[in-house]
């Protein structure tokens, strides 16, 4: 018997070939949802494995850094902010970042791309604190997120290799507090970068012109210690697959302040983006295009002429991508939007397109989630020869 999904899969591709409207066809795919018991998400899982290993795949993946910073946002004086910055570590520990990042090496390997856009990799940093002195001691490495990926990813039998990497913010040696006696500083740096596989031969696939940088316009969070700026960054490479050459861009844009993300969009478009080859964009865009109302960043790309590979796709299909809880540790899906995003412009579409961790019986020991984001992953034809 074929599978749920693959059943799907196929009736949304007949709907499109002959062209009918999205009332029919919204309410067949409700129908046949509701008599398999299952929802639409399932779309786009199963027939990813039977298509041809050979072909350019992208993929992009918010790892989860462990922390929303939530406690941090919410602190009001000194004191409350020195317990959130101690709930704060206490949280990513609890997320067993070493583990997850084991568990997205595998679901990396599943999709087999060709590239991968990754957001929050972080290196989480303590060290000792004499509050009496107010100093902190030497910093201790405790989390090197991208370093974990890396050794996970060639346990696992994968080969890659950074190809960009950027800082986004960097949070120096800040005191906290573990009740009911712990005292420590807490450091983390952020980062975007993309990995590149290095096992093809490099007459099929090869990169150059590196690049990233950080946008100009930059939230400016308030707390009770001060301003703490927070910059987003961009990372891109020009990448040839089979004798043909386009841009591959990763980001992660800003997630509070809706008028800075629309400006980060713009700077992008303006920038790394503009550019005459095909352009392919992969990224937690924290710009909601489902459900509706979709967010104005992603307005403004879509009116600018990219393509949603997902909509493409599965133009009824939500692909809900964020997010578990900020634990990771939610023994029930809490998706709710889609703010992962492969989008395109140029001589370039997508063919297929599927979430990756996204399914309970993806979670590790402890329950925990490979991360609070799916992995979406997407087959690429470059177009143009």
């Amino acid at each position: 018997m074929q599978s749920i999904e693959t059943s799907v899969f196929r009736v949304s591709s007949w709907f499109r070939r002959v062209g009918h409207g999205w009332l029919t066809f919204s309410v067949v795919l409700g129908l046949l949802f509701a008599c398999l018991g299952v929802p639409g998400q399932a779309a786009a899982q199963s027939p990813w494995k039977d298509r041809d290993r050979r072909d350019l795949r992208v993929m992009t993946y918010n790892v989860n850094e462990g922390t929303d910073f939530l406690q941090v946002q919410a602190a009001t004086d000194l004191n409350s902010f020195l317990v959130a910055v101690g709930q704060t570590i206490t949280q990513v520990r609890g997320t067993n970042p070493p583990a997850r990042m084991r568990a997205v090496a595998k679901q990396i390997i599943d999709a087999d791309p060709t590239l991968v856009s990754l957001e929050e990799l972080d290196e989480w940093y303590t060290s000792s604190f004499n509050p009496a002195t107010g100093a902190c001691g030497s910093p201790t490495l405790e989390f090197a997120m991208l370093q974990d990926l890396q050794d996970a990813l060639a346990a696992q039998g994968a080969h890659y290799a950074v190809a960009e990497e950027a800082q986004q913010y960097a949070f120096p040696l800040i005191p906290g507090f573990i009740p009911p006696s712990t005292y420590l500083c807490v450091s983390v740096v952020n980062h975007v970068a993309i990995l590149a596989r290095t096992d093809l031969d490099p007459e099929r696939f090869h990169w150059s012109n590196p690049q990233s940088a950080q946008y100009a316009t930059v939230l400016q969070f308030p707390s009770p210690i001060g301003l703490l700026p927070l910059p987003r960054a961009w990372v891109s490479v020009d990448a040839t697959f089979d004798h043909k050459t386009f841009r591959y861009i990763g980001t992660h844009l800003e997630s509070v302040v809706p008028a800075i993300r629309e400006a980060q969009g713009a700077e992008l478009r303006a920038g790394p983006a503009n550019t005459s080859l095909p352009v392919i964009l992969a990224m937690d865009s924290n710009s909601q295009a489902a459900p509706l109302p979709q967010d104005p960043t992603y307005m403004d790309f879509i009116a600018a002429g990219y393509d949603d590979g997902w909509t493409e796709s599965f133009p009824f299909v939500p692909g809900l991508t964020c997010c578990q809880d900020e634990a990771d540790n939610n023994p029930v899906s809490q998706l709710y939007q889609r703010i992962d995003l492969i989008l395109t412009l140029g001589d370039v579409k997508v063919r297929d397109i599927a979430l990756f961790g996204a399914d309970p019986r993806e979670r590790i020991i402890g329950g925990l989630w490979p991360s609070d984001h799916a992995g979406v992953a997407a087959h690429v034809v470059i177009e143009r020869e």
